[in-house]
């Protein structure tokens, strides 16, 4: 098991026709966005315009959560969907997409046969919490939202701090158990 925490000082902010977009997270670690030579991107994005254009990704697979506003997303000849805080879209990067709103955004983009999962927790001030990834899961990735977060994996502590990413490969479903003194939101991406 490998594990890293990969700090909001660390990450790369780009502009788009939109916006703004971070990248939090790249596979392999010498590929390039521009290039769409990668297997997994990670980023956040913040939607600043009332109407916007997706850039067209053909053959990969996406994941998109909402993470503050709201949107309504329109895939050209497939369906419309309203996303609010939290909610989740996978799409076809091949697809012509658009979106009416502004917001902050999660993304996942993988190439390939990896089968991902995307959900978000939030936790009360002083409560603590245990996930349990599948057994099956081969890589966790822990995005905090929001507050600081204490981790224990394998006997060992962690603490991640808001906008902070954590990296867990080969974590072949092991337990983590988390807690915050003032509540806690997180962004988990579980990788199969």
């Amino acid at each position: 098991m490998k594990i890293k925490i990969h700090s909001s000082k660390q990450f790369n902010t780009t502009q788009w026709s939109g916006g703004s977009t971070t990248q939090l997270y790249i596979f392999p670690a010498n590929a390039t966005y521009t290039a769409r030579n990668f297997e997994l991107r990670i980023s956040t994005a913040k939607v600043e315009v009332e109407e916007s254009t997706f850039t067209a990704l053909p053959g990969v697979h996406r994941k998109l959560m909402i993470l503050e506003g709201a949107i309504t997303i329109i895939h050209e000849g497939q369906y419309s969907k309203n996303l609010k805080p939290f909610d989740v879209d996978h799409f076809s990067g091949d697809w012509n997409t658009t979106a009416i709103g502004t917001c902050t955004d999660f993304n996942v983009m993988t190439t390939g046969r990896q089968q991902t999962e995307l959900y978000h927790i939030a936790m009360e001030a002083g409560s603590s919490y245990t996930l349990k990834p599948k057994e099956k899961c081969k890589n966790v990735f822990l995005y905090a939202t929001s507050g600081t977060i204490h981790l224990q994996l394998m006997d060992e502590k962690y603490i991640l701090e808001t906008g902070n990413l954590m990296v867990i490969e080969d974590s072949s479903g092991s337990s983590i158990a988390m807690s915050s003194a003032n509540g806690f939101g997180l962004v988990v991406l579980e990788m199969y």
